[in-house]
């Protein structure tokens, strides 16, 4: 699908999860598009590079895009529709529910697991969950790392463990800290090593991080319903350094950045607190 984001003002780009990334300006979020602009339409008329990654590999489904866009709709305000995606378990391999490839910083490609082409769920996922999952992941394509990489897309789940747990995740080696030190621990004391409480400071430390992080983001959405503004949407759209910014202000200070600074003036009207936000 082209985007022919000439045409469109910034807040229809921002409906299709084309927001610019934090600190990035006019210029540079224009030229971005301008490159996505041409990715997309080289995929879409057979003359990109990128075709070998594709293969024989199917489109996504309008039933499975038009499930996923309502998620993502509700959940931040956005359906990136424009995102391309196939079915491919050689891309996404038999574990894997769905996979997202970065291209440049700017062109997103998404893969569902094949199944998924057949059947709603497979070993206890959800086809449109795991796309709008991707698709969160795809429209921050231009941002920064963050330590809220896989918060965002886990909050469109049902599953519970996956929404509270699920950004543990985001580096590989922080489950294995968590878990594999808490089950350490009670082979070495059951083996009367001295050392059995040392297995324990991975867990307390990941444990502990996720606290601080989860902590901030809550005092940041706690300031932004003050001022009258929806908190995940605007969230989303935030680096980490702006969400750890707006979780120390006081109400005044906080009121202050506002008043001074068009991206937040744009963000807060942008996303009025609904009901039961």
């Amino acid at each position: 699908m082209a985007l022919d984001f000439r045409k469109k003002t910034e807040t229809e780009l921002d409906a299709e999860g084309m927001f610019p990334a934090p600190a990035e300006s006019d210029g540079a979020f224009a030229a971005r598009l301008e490159i996505l602009a041409g990715e997309l339409e080289a995929l879409q008329n057979g003359s990109s590079d990128l075709l070998s990654l594709i293969g024989e590999s199917r489109p996504l489904s309008g039933e499975i895009r038009e499930a996923a866009g309502r998620l993502t709709w509700e959940k931040y305000r956005f359906r990136a529709e424009w995102v391309p995606g196939w079915y491919s378990s050689r891309r996404t391999g038999f574990w894997s529910a769905g996979i997202l490839l970065e291209v440049d910083g700017s062109l997103p490609l998404l893969f569902l697991h094949g199944k998924f082409a057949r059947r709603r769920r497979r070993l206890g996922y959800d086809a449109a969950e795991t796309l709008a999952h991707e698709l969160i992941h795809a429209v921050r394509t231009a941002f920064s790392a963050s330590v809220y990489e896989e918060y965002f897309p886990c909050q469109i789940h049902a599953s519970a463990f996956r929404r509270e747990c699920g950004n543990l995740f985001r580096k590989w080696y922080l489950p294995l800290l968590l878990f594999g030190g808490a089950a350490a621990a009670p082979v070495l004391a059951a083996a009367g090593s001295t050392f059995w409480i040392l297995p324990l400071a991975g867990p307390v430390l990941v444990i502990g991080r996720e606290f601080q992080i989860r902590r901030r983001l809550r005092k940041a959405a706690d300031a932004l319903r003050r001022e009258g503004a929806e908190p995940l949407p605007v969230l989303l759209r935030l680096s980490d350094r702006e969400i750890f910014d707006a979780a120390a202000l006081s109400p005044a200070e906080f009121m202050k950045r506002r008043n001074c600074s068009p991206r937040w003036q744009r963000l807060l009207e942008r996303f009025p607190l609904r009901d039961g936000a």
